[in-house]
């Protein structure tokens, strides 16, 4: 299904946005519940694992077209939108950095990017396949 009015590109981004907010909260306080002395870290990069790897499947599976179809809006651009978090990311390394923890610095932020990059061409190959 296309959609043809801006509102409603609007509309579809912003309740995805609000649900992968939703979530990406609950996966920070389960991590932190289920592993109570371990770094947010850990809910980080999971989040941004899990959402490079959905819009790897998003991107595959629905061709690129001047008016997006609302899965798009709703999945790509809004769950996985507010589901990943690049502030969260920086600013996590940004602690590292100022605890001096350089090789957790360049592993996290390394890691995290090389990573998120498989994660979205394992997503692109498995929406492929189907």
């Amino acid at each position: 299904m296309q959609v043809n009015t801006g509102w409603m590109v609007g509309v579809w981004v912003a309740m995805g946005g609000a649900f992968g907010s939703l979530v990406r909260y609950g996966v920070g306080r389960l991590c932190s519940w289920c592993l109570p002395n371990t770094s947010s870290v850990l809910g980080t990069g999971l989040v941004n694992l899990v959402g490079a790897f959905l819009l790897g499947v998003v991107v595959s599976s629905f061709p690129a077209n001047p008016k997006p179809s609302v899965w798009v809006l709703f999945l790509g651009v809004g769950f996985c939108g507010g589901l990943t978090t690049f502030s969260t990311l920086a600013m996590e390394l940004a602690d590292l950095m100022q605890q001096r923890r350089f090789l957790g610095l360049i592993g996290y932020g390394a890691g995290s990017l090389a990573l998120g990059l498989l994660a979205f061409l394992a997503g692109v190959w498995m929406a492929s396949k189907s």
